[in-house]
């Protein structure tokens, strides 16, 4: 494998880097998966990830970690605009980094699975950012995990997970309503007062029928995003026609996807498993596979 810290932005003068994981030996053209990190939008940086190598250059794809703004100077879009330029840059220089520019997906987990919708789904034009523009910023698929997808919900639907999951001690959960919130720095007010941003900022908004194949996946033991999240974008996509794949997996916390020995060491999990195509939904299914496992076989599908 080949490692290579790369600037692919200077947002207001202030440089953002990615690193790009190749494969030894494997043919080019490339495909590529952008992982974009977690960390409620304002911590983390482009190595707060698992082993890249082992997931999955090691498949023969190409993995760009990618560094983003977060608050409060990256208050939405800008987050966002650096997602959807980070895509332009490596479409962009796709021949001296041998990648194929047409098998982009993304890979976002928590706020960078919130960022990864958003980017994927707002339309071309929206949200872009000033760097890279001859090239588009549209990716093949993506894989969301535990994201937040609806703000001002959550602490309802975190309630009522929480009473009936048994899930941590209601008085130490995280308070989304509350003016220091993630939610609410990201938009830079308190979420209930500014419900028109909160929409802005919902990949729901910008669902339509042109959306790119996703797999939203989403741990039944989550107390810090509710699982209803997920389950509302599954069902914007599945409304609007779109492919879509959920899997709501039994046991699992926030930020699973941290865990590099995750599947090794507790796997395989219980998964629920809900699927639509453009063509016609399916019947809920049962099946026991591993978290990463799950991954490699949708990026392949859709990428390799």
């Amino acid at each position: 494998m080949s490692l290579q810290t790369l600037r692919y932005a200077s947002p207001g003068g202030a440089d953002l880097h990615l690193d790009l994981y190749r494969p030894a030996g494997a043919p080019g053209p490339l495909p590529v998966i952008v992982f974009i990190h977690g960390g409620a939008w304002r911590a983390g940086t482009r190595t707060t990830c698992p082993d890249l190598d082992r997931f999955f250059a090691r498949d023969g794809f190409a993995m760009a970690s990618i560094d983003y703004r977060l608050t409060p100077a990256g208050v939405f879009p800008r987050c966002v605009e650096d997602v959807k330029t980070a895509v332009r840059f490596l479409r962009t220089h796709a021949v001296a980094y041998d990648l194929d520019p047409e098998r982009i997906g993304y890979w976002g987990l928590s706020a960078g699975g919130h960022l990864a919708a958003v980017a994927a789904l707002a339309p071309r034009g929206t949200f872009e950012g000033t760097e890279w523009l001859d090239a588009s910023s549209s990716v093949r698929c993506v894989l969301d995990a535990y994201a937040p997808t609806w703000f001002t919900t959550m602490d309802e639907e975190a309630a009522t997970e929480a009473a009936t999951l048994r899930l941590a001690d209601p008085r130490r959960r995280l308070q989304h309503d509350s003016p220091s919130s993630p939610e609410s720095r990201l938009v830079g007010a308190p979420i209930q007062s500014v419900p028109d941003r909160c929409r802005e900022a919902s990949p729901i908004t910008y669902v339509s029928a042109e959306a790119p194949p996703f797999l939203i996946m989403h741990g039944l033991a989550d107390d810090m995003v509710p699982v209803r999240q997920s389950v509302r974008l599954y069902d914007a996509l599945c409304a609007a026609g779109a492919d879509v794949e959920l899997r709501l997996i039994d046991g699992l916390p926030h930020m699973f996807f941290d865990r590099t020995e995750l599947d090794e060491i507790d796997g395989p999990f219980r998964m629920e498993v809900r699927k639509h195509s453009r063509e016609r939904g399916k019947p809920a299914v049962v099946e026991r596979t591993g978290a990463f496992q799950a991954a490699r076989a949708f990026f392949t599908k859709h990428l390799g």
